[in-house]
């Protein structure tokens, strides 16, 4: 018997997804690729409310909900402390609380703090949806970039993959090497041992200690930026310094022109990334932003399906 439903009406994390999640959620994102023009609007989220509740800057992952919302025929909200009452001293479970009782059913949450978005869903029986808490997780990023890797090369399974950067500080490093390592990808990390995550070494990874050695051995490399807003001093000696060890260059890149390039974004251009590689054929950034909106349509659609299947039982 076919699935239609997910397996949690919320995705808090990566380890919330099953291999037939994943399945679903990228079939119904091919549906929505394949069948989607700017003028169609689908009625998957018809009479739902999604509240924007970003407590941190964003514009990929905003952007991206807020269109799939609206191409999915549901309502949405933008949600900002400093219009509200928690600048009064509200609390974040009263202003959930208050949302509900105005019929928002789907809440979109980035805050700075980790374990936010599990905190609201063990205070409703809503949809709450992960869009990045601290340096915890961004699993939505996890899945547009296993579905651009996944529709670049036909297959996951045993794909070399390498992470590099600022792994320390990252969610969508911890969410990507989640969800790769689940639907059978082989994961790499390479970064300054001052910004490897604390105890990477029971994540059964190969861990690398230049960007050469990496793009010897990856089919696709996903870049990250350092986070300076998130970061102590003294983890790299300098900016100049972690470009030289784990920059890509043009050089770089043109011993394997066939290497797949991802990014979450923003780029810091001559930092993690020469802005002479952003153009070519291989660099799939602006690719995952296009996937963004079809794989946030696509868990949107599921999580009604799989929240009225529940709601009803």
């Amino acid at each position: 018997m076919q699935r239609f439903v997910l397996s949690h009406p919320y995705l808090l994390s990566s380890e919330d997804l099953s291999v037939e999640d994943v399945s679903l959620i990228f079939e119904r994102t091919r549906f929505f690729e394949n069948n989607s023009s700017k003028k169609d609007v689908y009625d998957d989220l018809k009479g739902y409310t999604v509240a924007l509740a970003f407590f941190e800057p964003s514009t990929r992952t905003k952007f991206s909900f807020e269109l799939a919302t609206k191409r999915l025929g549901g309502e949405c909200i933008s949600f900002s402390t400093t219009s509200s009452s928690m600048t009064k001293g509200e609390s974040l479970i009263d202003t959930l609380h208050t949302l509900e009782a105005m019929d928002v059913q789907i809440f979109i949450v980035r805050h700075s703090a980790s374990g936010v978005p599990l905190l609201l869903q063990r205070n409703t029986s809503k949809i709450i949806v992960n869009a990045g808490d601290g340096r915890h997780e961004h699993p939505t990023q996890a899945l547009l970039d296993s579905y651009t890797i996944f529709k670049h090369f036909g297959y996951l399974e045993n794909l070399k993959v390498a992470i590099v950067g600022d792994l320390l500080h990252s969610r969508v490093a911890r969410s990507n090497y989640l969800l790769l390592k689940k639907l059978g990808a082989l994961v790499g990390l390479c970064g300054p041992g001052t910004l490897l995550p604390k105890f990477h070494n029971s994540w059964n990874v190969t861990v690398f200690s230049d960007i050469d050695k990496v793009i010897e051995w990856a089919d696709a490399i996903i870049l990250l930026r350092l986070q300076n807003e998130r970061m102590a001093s003294g983890l790299v000696p300098s900016v100049s310094e972690f470009a030289k060890f784990f920059g890509l260059t043009y050089e770089r890149i043109s011993r394997k022109p066939e290497l797949v390039v991802l990014h979450p974004g923003p780029v810091n251009y001559g930092i993690e990334l020469e802005y002479e590689v952003a153009n070519l054929p291989n660099v799939l950034i602006q690719t995952q932003v296009t996937h963004g909106v079809y794989v946030r349509m696509a868990l949107l659609s599921l999580l009604a399906k799989t929240y009225e299947f529940r709601r009803l039982r």
